[in-house]
């Protein structure tokens, strides 16, 4: 399918199609550990151009997971922790996260849609985003 010449992913199900691509998938879609799928996003952040502080809170029900996820130049990391300082914050539930990391969503599409919340460095959020895309289907910005 394509829009103005170009290609754009087919509807899955009952949603429309969307121009804006998923991640690379970090878990399989019988995967349903989140905390895996926060590990290899801090691997997947290997090759960004800067270093990148994520502060991703995870919500399940009345609980609150803090997150800190390191990647870009140096080590990547992984913990389970609220961080002194971020470059990006992300809030979202853990449902959403896994359809993320599964790459059934994209994180553009869950942040327009209201199912994940975002704030801190807008730039350096969209940078994170494309090197995480997946690389067959087209980049599309949002803005």
């Amino acid at each position: 399918m394509t829009e103005g010449g170009k290609t754009i992913r087919a509807a899955v199900g009952d949603r429309p199609p969307s121009p804006f691509a998923p991640l690379r998938p970090l878990l399989q879609p019988h995967e349903q550990d989140a905390a895996d799928g926060l590990r290899k996003l801090a691997a997947a952040l290997d090759g960004l151009d800067a270093h990148v502080r994520l502060h991703v809170q995870l919500l399940n029900g009345d609980a609150v997971e803090h997150w800190t996820i390191e990647g870009g130049t140096g080590k990547p990391a992984a913990q389970q922790r609220m961080p002194e300082q971020a470059d990006v914050r992300v809030v979202l539930r853990r449902t959403t996260w896994l359809a993320i990391a599964q790459g059934q969503l994209s994180p553009f599409d869950a942040l327009f849609a209201g199912r994940m919340r975002f704030g801190g460095d807008s730039e350096l959020g969209k940078r994170v985003a494309r090197h995480l895309s997946d690389p067959s289907v087209p980049f599309v910005p949002p803005c």
